[in-house]
């Protein structure tokens, strides 16, 4: 197995799990609502992955989660789906206060030499490029030529006809009309939507280091022009917004 580094005593984790399948439980607890840096080492080949987490528990717990992991193909999720948690040791290398998250993960990233981390700016999407599979991905995908002319006369500036806007309301209501939603499902939207409005959000920008506090997601997602389920979905993947904001729970 390769060295990480030139010189691995340089880096001494505060916690090690040497089986990161075995010691899942103890993971997720004893790093609950903790601020810091992680390291996923490979134990078969020696290599590596450096993230940080406003609370290590819920982003570690997200590699656990195989769907997440196949519905974003990073290197470091699909090392985990080839060669299991088992061959994997979880380094807890820091914690740190939540304004020092980003620069102690820049510290790291620039001292190791890491296989898995895609990104060598913390939080950045400075230098990051698609592959040329997935680029062709991209121009495979086909749209009807409705929807070609649509997004087309959109990016020119034109006006969309009034014969397709009634066309557009008169699918949705139809939609509606045709797929009721029995009792028991309004039931679960209405009891995840208080469950959901209940949680205060905390707002951090990574460039002055202030943090603001909102009562609800849809009060953060107002503030900064955004959707509600946006919002959910940079507290889950614990990705910035507008590159600028980090948002936890």
């Amino acid at each position: 197995m390769k060295n990480i580094i030139n010189n691995p005593s340089l880096v001494i984790p505060i916690k090690s799990y040497s089986n990161a399948f075995i010691n899942k439980n103890a993971i997720l607890l004893e790093n609950k609502d903790k601020p810091g840096i992680y390291h996923w080492i490979n134990k078969l080949n020696g290599n590596s992955y450096v993230g940080s987490g406003m609370n290590l528990s819920k982003r570690i717990g997200e590699y656990y989660k195989e769907s997440e992991l196949k519905r974003n193909p990073r290197p470091i999720h699909a090392a985990l789906l080839k060669h299991g948690y088992t061959n994997f040791t979880l380094e807890i290398l820091e914690y740190c206060k939540l304004d020092e998250l980003l620069k102690r993960e820049q510290y790291y990233l620039d001292l190791l030499n890491l296989e898995y981390n895609i990104l060598k700016h913390a939080y950045s999407l400075l230098g990051f490029k698609h592959s040329a599979e997935n680029l062709a991905k991209f121009k495979l995908k086909t749209i009807s030529e409705e929807h070609k002319n649509i997004l087309s006369s959109v990016h020119l500036g034109k006006e969309v006809s009034q014969e397709t806007r009634d066309k557009l309301s008169l699918a949705t209501a139809n939609y509606s009309k045709n797929n009721p939603l029995s009792p028991e499902a309004l039931a679960n939207i209405t009891a995840k939507t208080t469950e959901r409005e209940g949680k205060s959000v905390q707002l951090l920008n990574i460039q002055t280091n202030e943090i603001l506090d909102f009562p609800t997601l849809t009060k953060a997602a107002e503030h900064l022009g955004i959707t509600r389920q946006a919002v959910r979905n940079a507290i889950n993947r614990e990705s910035l917004v507008k590159e600028l904001y980090r948002i936890s729970e």
